[in-house]
This record gives structure tokens, C-alpha cells and sequence, in this order.
């Protein structure tokens, strides 16, 4: 696609507290214009949005899906709707020729990807999915740390999930239930399977799981724990749960063979780490490193800044996430969180559940061939 120039209009269908965290950086964005809202009742939808603090005013809205897509107006579609809607809206979208911002999980089964990468290849759209921690500076300082070499070759990872969610989240109607939320994975701890993905640079090759049920309200296990094998030789794990009686956390680990990142800990063994030479080629103004001290005494490096600290949409960095999208959308090229990759993530997430309903019984990945 050639470079294109001007404002791109946005449409937003889904009113919740995510939404509004959408429509925050789309305000931001120099090169974007909220167009058009689709909800159920315009006046709680307003009122809702504003709340979480976004500027509605003078913005059109309709209840009818197909408004945004039939309008000339709208370059962008952003979906931020229940899970079980998400692929059929993006499956529309797409067809009608709109780029994409998808909330994840992008299908909920595997049927639902096979439509989504299909009609995404078919009309050559821009798609990006709201992994939004990719734009964390922890989360990238991970990844950046691990693709330049300075782990080593990953052996081990580990990513955890952990939140305590109940009625009192906006979204609790519809998340809590088999048919729309359909699991903690796809529902959250999806997050943690990307992270895995993309900090470790391997994709799993077999997958099996274990769940269990604490918390009431919800129809689907509220706990799983994922054993995954990385690439030809490595191993991982991931924790997805909502019963633990702790604040949210999301727990980074990687493993390698020079030296080890465990949450906001650098360590080594045989080789030390310079902390000068890494301060030196950390490309990363927000991210400080400092001496520290391992539980025995043995020298490391602290990792100073923004951390994964809240489930709550409007502490995430959303703004990377939209700025990403749109340069693609001017510049004529993909995002590297496309729906394509996405899937990876999704299908990691499917073979768990399944395995898990199987007794751990391990599945092979991936579930969809090219």
C-alpha cells in the first residue's frame, strides 16, 4: 500500500472503561479523529466514557455496527467489545476495507482465527492487537535485553497473571460467563502468554496444562498453570489466575545461559554483567539500572522503572500501541502485533484450555497450519 497522508477517521464500537482508554490516545495522536461511536444507549455510553475520562463531545453515534463500516469517514475500526464479538466485528471490518484495532482475545476458538487471519489477508489491511504491554518499559526492556544478547540462549521463562477479579469490574456480565469470557487465559492471561512469546523470542511447540476453580461467580477455572516447551530445547511456564490474595502482578522471568532476569533483577554466575557497559547500550531514557545485592550477598543489577502495576485499563500505555498502528497505516507497512501474530498467542492459549480439560494431556502446536 502506498503512503498515505492526511487525518485518519476513527470508529469505536464498545463503550467500556478500555474504550475510553482507546479514545484517550487516539486524542493524543496527531494523525487520527475520533468519527463515530457505536453502543447500545447513547446517553450511558457518553456518560461512561467521560467518566473514564475520555472526550466524547460532538462525536457522532449510532447503534448499528454497519454505520462504521459504511462510513467514508472512518479509516480505522477499533473493536473494543465483549470477547465473543470480536471476530465477527473484525471479520466485518476488514471486509469493508478498514484497518483494525483488535482487542484481544482476538477468536475465542479456533475457528474464529481461521476467519480472522482470512479476511485479514484478503483485504491487505493494517491490524494491530492490544497486546499493550509490549509498550511497557519493563516488558520491553526485556525483550531488548534478551534479543541483544545479553541473557545469552533462553533456557527457561516463566510469566505469571495474577489479579484478583470480581463484581466490581466493569466488564463483570459478560467476562464471568463460558460463552463471552470462556477463560482466564483468553480472558487475561493471554497477556502473559504473549509476554512469553515475544521477551523469549521462542514460539511453543507443545503445551499441556492443569486448572482449578476458587473463586464463585465465575463459569470457567479460575487457575491454570502452563507447562510449555520453547523452540527444540527450552521450557516455560505461565500462571493465569484470579484467586490469589495478593494486589495484581505480573511476574517476568527469563532464564538464559549468561545471565537472568527475575522481575526487577538482574543476575549472573559465571560471567558478571558490567552494569557501565549495559547502562551504556540500554537504548531506553525511562529505564534506570543500578547496583544491588542478591539474597546471598553476590553482586546485581536493579532494574528502575514503570512496571506492570495495575489490571486497570487506564494505567496501561496505550498510546504506543495506536501511535504503532497508525505510522503503519501512513507508512504502508505491518505492525509487529498484527493479527497474524496474534494467533500464535491465541492458539498457545486454546491448546492450554484444552489441554487442561483433558487432564494435562500435552497438545501439539501449532493448532492451525498455514
Amino acid at each position: 500500500m502506498a503512503r498515505i497522508e492526511g487525518t485518519l477517521g476513527v470508529g469505536l464500537v464498545g463503550t467500556g472503561w478500555v474504550a475510553a482508554s482507546h479514545l484517550r490516545a487516539i486524542e493524543a495522536n496527531p494523525h487520527t479523529r475520533l468519527r463515530h461511536i457505536c453502543g447500545r444507549q447513547e446517553a450511558r455510553a457518553r456518560d461512561k466514557l467521560t467518566r473514564f475520562g475520555a472526550d466524547v463531545s460532538g462525536v457522532a453515534f449510532t447503534r448499528r455496527y454497519e454505520d462504521l463500516l459504511e462510513a467514508p469517514d472512518v479509516d480505522i475500526i477499533v473493536i473494543a467489545t465483549p470477547n465473543h464479538l470480536h471476530a465477527e466485528q473484525a471479520v466485518a471490518a476488514a471486509a469493508a476495507k478498514k484497518h483494525i484495532l483488535l482487542e484481544k482475545p482476538t477468536g475465542i476458538d479456533v475457528r474464529e482465527l481461521v476467519r480472522i487471519r482470512d479476511a485479514v489477508r484478503r483485504a491487505r489491511v493494517r491490524t494491530i492487537v492490544s497486546f499493550v504491554l509490549h509498550y511497557n518499559p519493563f516488558v520491553r526492556f526485556a525483550h531488548w535485553l534478551r534479543e541483544s544478547g545479553w541473557l545469552g540462549t533462553i533456557r527457561y521463562a516463566r510469566f505469571q497473571y495474577l489479579s484478583r477479579v470480581l463484581d466490581g469490574y466493569p466488564g463483570w456480565s459478560w467476562v464471568k460467563r463460558a460463552d463471552s469470557g470462556r477463560s482466564h487465559l483468553l480472558a487475561a492471561g493471554c497477556h502473559a502468554v504473549d509476554a512469553l512469546r515475544w521477551c523469549s523470542g521462542l514460539e511453543p511447540t507443545e503445551v499441556s496444562a492443569f486448572h482449578t476453580r476458587f473463586t464463585k461467580g465465575y463459569q470457567w477455572p479460575t487457575s491454570i498453570v502452563l507447562n510449555v516447551k520453547l523452540g527444540r530445547k527450552a521450557i516455560g511456564q505461565v500462571v493465569s489466575s484470579t484467586d490469589f490474595m495478593m494486589p495484581y502482578t505480573f511476574g517476568v522471568e527469563l532464564m538464559g545461559d549468561k545471565a537472568s532476569m527475575v522481575d526487577g533483577l538482574l543476575f549472573w554466575k559465571d560471567t558478571p554483567l558490567s552494569l557501565v557497559a549495559l547502562r551504556r547500550a540500554n537504548p531506553f531514557p525511562d529505564v534506570a539500572l543500578h547496583e544491588a545485592t542478591a539474597l546471598d550477598g553476590s553482586p546485581a543489577i536493579r532494574i528502575e522503572c514503570d512496571m506492570p502495576a495495575s489490571a486497570d485499563a487506564r494505567h496501561h500505555p496505550f498510546q504506543g500501541e495506536i501511535d504503532e498502528l497508525v505510522d503503519c497505516i501512513r507508512e504502508g507497512r505491518e505492525s509487529h502485533l498484527n493479527v497474524f501474530d496474534a494467533q500464535k498467542t491465541m492458539e498457545v492459549c486454546l491448546a492450554a484450555d484444552r489441554s487442561a480439560a483433558r487432564d494435562g494431556r500435552p497438545v501439539r502446536l501449532p493448532l492451525i497450519r498455514s
